[in-house]
């Protein structure tokens, strides 16, 4: 690294050292055309004996200055260090690259199944603090301990999640390395996550995020990974919601950290002072110990690419600028169209020249900056246009940014565009992996993302052999305008409707700024719903609606059914993709149920006998009695209300009317009702009656979530009306959705299932 740091200097010195040159002689060329030849001069004119003249700065009479960019000079060699490697026997794999020119050392963990893409359904936010979490205490160091441990030794420990690993990373001098690496493995195989560290993280970033949440800057950026991402991971915000991160519990990150944590799923990489040998020996020596685990890497749900513009406009009334974003569904990172669209899209965004910044800064002036990225993953990734403008040249911006996109997708780029991004992008390449931090990055990146093992001693050649013919075909195949997502954060009313009048055939969604969800489908917070006063009107409403749904339902017949048998599979659903469910259900009610859950090959037992409820797991058996008011509920909405029913027809349940809303598109009439089990929002077709769904708050691990149940394929049992199809959202995801394969009245129920394991004690 010493001596390509050297190779770096003298690039950037030959750079300036050329310039000055090419100036000169331009000049020197222009003044020659005016003047005879110096030979001629010498035989006609005699030598002057006095002193030459000393340059005054004036431009003589008749010389035109021109300014001409330097040109590149001619490739020079490049060699990228190979790697020596290794497995361990769990698994973890160590790449070594040696270079004795400093006596420093840069070590690099990446965790390839901990990135955010696998934090749990609902609670985007976990892995990254789980990161943070990693340095700030051990089963033996405090935060202070491990913080003063590195300082002293003049080093750095730093781990943070992205979206598809976790990298923790080491910069040491030699005669340091085996403190830092004990430092190291200790953070990442014995954290704590200590509640009051907790805490403290937990305030900070929550303290970021109100800010962060009043920025258009940072909304539209958040917007615009969830339109394009659409219900993928890769569209959630790696450090959390406000909502997700008040819920976060030391637990979550325990067992975050046992599940994805794991060496068979991760890559050590040692640059610097070090011998393959000796780094072999250290990695052994503190990961060596590191159990394996099993990690099942199921590629997350693809993002679907949209079929039209949709425009999405975040309003922000005083904002006084409008940041825009515009883009779509781009490639991961080792697809074979990556470095030709590299190429493609320095030119289009990737550098002050670019044509983005010379159009919309440079020549109109509309903006301080305007650039485009790819933003390349494991099993995705998104391109994107940003820039911002004054709130009264929004719509000129954003016409100007479209018809750049159009038409460098219509052919409209030249071979000196090409040259341009070609010269810089392998010229700097090697100007960019010159420490042993950025040698260490670059082999692990190879190694994480399954790219040739050669990438980077060939990646210089390989883009300068680039074509024209190779851009233009990435513009047409991915700078496409009317397949967009486009995301304005502003003063929404200042341009709204011109805006329209500008893009007529796009779809557009509009939301308050301070209404930004990004957990929900449609992006916007749930409305705080109100309910009025009861008044004797709305209370005999409210009762005639629920009676007529009992009555449409089954009436006096739903009371003869004493017990249930039932059979339904479906789909659970996860950052990490779907899960098959099925489930055997018998039901005795008033309040018992007993159900076999088979998830993914596992079986659980989901139990409650009417005092208390529990979970059994093949590991054992987990009381569940602190939230039996969620097994009740279940009871009572079988089939969509059955339980419900009956004790509306006893008359031990009413409710109040609250208007009427729509839902999924249909018109409804609202009840609200406070049941044994709690309170809950039921929604009924008016021409049917029958319930179509249901909204509720559940209790679980991370606190309090918002629910919303929907019913529907009422099929004829034996004179009463069965909901066969049922799905459930949650903070505004798609938890599970269900198909019922059979439904048996009053089977003949063991009560031997009912009898309660010893358990321990609920948390």
């Amino acid at each position: 690294m010493k001596r390509v740091m050297h190779r770096g200097i003298s690039f950037f010195a030959a750079a300036i050292f050329a310039g000055v040159a090419t100036t000169a002689v331009t000049t020197v060329a222009a003044f020659a055309q005016e003047q005879p030849p110096a030979a001629s001069r010498s035989q006609t004119e005699p030598q002057s004996t006095q002193e030459p003249q000393k340059a005054s700065g004036v431009v003589p009479p008749g010389v035109k200055l021109a300014p001409q960019m330097p040109g590149p000079g001619a490739p020079r060699p490049f060699h990228f260090p190979k790697a020596a490697t290794m497995t361990l026997p769990n698994g973890l794999q160590v790449f070594v690259v040696t270079d004795h020119g400093e006596p420093a050392i840069a070590a690099r963990l990446v965790i390839l199944s901990a990135g955010s893409i696998k934090d749990p359904a609902g609670m985007p936010g976990v892995a990254q603090m789980a990161a943070n979490l990693l340095t700030q205490g051990t089963e033996k160091r405090s935060a202070k301990d491990i913080a003063e441990g590195i300082d002293f030794i003049g080093g750095s420990l730093n781990a943070m999640a992205g979206r598809d690993a976790t990298t923790v990373t080491l910069d040491i001098v030699k005669k340091d390395l085996a403190t830092g690496m004990d430092l190291m493995s200790d953070v990442v195989l014995h954290p704590t996550f200590r509640a009051e560290e907790l805490d403290r993280q937990r305030q900070q970033l929550l303290s970021t995020l109100q800010v962060q949440y009043s920025d258009p800057e940072y909304l539209a950026t958040l917007v615009f990974a969830r339109a394009v991402y659409g219900p993928s991971p890769y569209g959630l915000p790696p450090e959390g919601t406000p909502a997700t991160v008040q819920k976060f519990q030391p637990e979550d990150f325990v067992k975050f950290h046992d599940a994805n944590y794991a060496p068979n799923q991760s890559l050590l990489g040692f640059a610097g002072d070090i011998t393959p040998e000796e780094a072999f020996a250290v990695a052994q020596k503190y990961f060596g110990g590191w159990p394996k685990v099993d990690v099942p890497l199921t590629e997350p749900t693809p993002p679907s690419a949209v079929a039209a513009q949709h425009i999405w406009l975040i309003d922000k009334p005083d904002a006084v600028q409008t940041q825009i974003r515009i883009g779509k569904i781009g490639i991961p990172r080792n697809d074979p169209d990556f470095l030709s669209l590299d190429v493609t899209n320095h030119i289009l965004g990737g550098s002050y020249n670019s044509r983005l910044n010379t159009e919309v800064r440079i020549k109109k002036g509309l903006t301080y900056g305007a650039s485009s990225s790819l933003n390349p993953h494991r099993y995705t990734g998104s391109m994107v246009v940003s820039t911002f403008t004054r709130t009264e040249a929004t719509v000129e911006a954003t016409k100007l940014v479209m018809n750049i996109l159009t038409g460098m997708s219509q052919g409209e780029i030249t071979q000196k565009d090409l040259d341009f991004a070609r010269d810089y992008l392998a010229g700097v390449y090697p100007i960019a992996s010159e420490t042993a931090e950025q040698v260490t990055d670059r082999v692990l990146t190879v190694a994480a993302f399954g790219l040739p093992e050669d990438y980077n001693q060939t990646y210089p050649v390989k883009i300068r052999a680039t074509s024209l013919k190779e851009v233009q075909a990435m513009a047409r195949k991915y700078f496409t305008t009317s397949d967009v997502d486009l995301v304005l954060a502003g003063n929404i009313s200042a341009f709204r409707d011109a805006l329209k009048t500008a893009f007529p055939n796009a779809v557009f969604t509009e939301i308050p700024y301070d209404q930004v969800n990004v957990l929900a489908p449609d992006l916007r917070a749930p409305k705080q719903e109100t309910v009025p006063a009861p008044s004797p009107e709305s209370l005999e409403q409210g009762k005639q609606i629920l009676l007529a749904a009992a009555q449409a339902t089954g009436g006096a017949a739903l009371q003869s059914v004493t017990t249930l048998g039932i059979m339904e599979n479906g789909k659970i659903h996860g950052p990490a993709g779907d899960r098959p469910l099925d489930v055997k259900w018998q039901v005795a009610y008033p309040d018992r149920s007993y159900g076999e859950v088979n998830l993914g090959g596992m079986t659980i037992l989901q139990v409650c006998d009417g005092a208390s409820s529990w979970l059994k797991f093949p590991s054992g058996a987990r009381d569940t009695s602190n939230v039996i008011g969620e097994f009740k509920r279940g009871i009572a909405m079988f089939g969509g209300g059955w339980g419900l029913y009956q004790q509306v027809l006893a008359g031990q349940i009413t409710g109040q009317a609250i208007g009427e809303e729509e839902i999924q598109g249909k018109k409804t009439q609202g009840v609200t009702v406070n049941a044994p089990f709690g309170a809950i929002k039921l929604y009924f077709d008016p021409d049917t009656h029958l319930l179509v769904a249901a909204r509720y708050q559940s209790v679980g691990e991370h606190g309090p979530s918002a629910n919303e149940q929907h019913w529907s394929d009422y099929r004829d049992v034996e004179g009463r009306k069965f909901a066969y199809a049922t799905d459930t959202y949650r903070d505004g995801n798609k938890l599970f959705d269900s198909v019922v394969q059979t439904v048996e009245l009053n089977p003949k129920v063991d009560d031997a299932v009912f009898a309660k394991p010893e358990l321990p004690a609920a948390k």
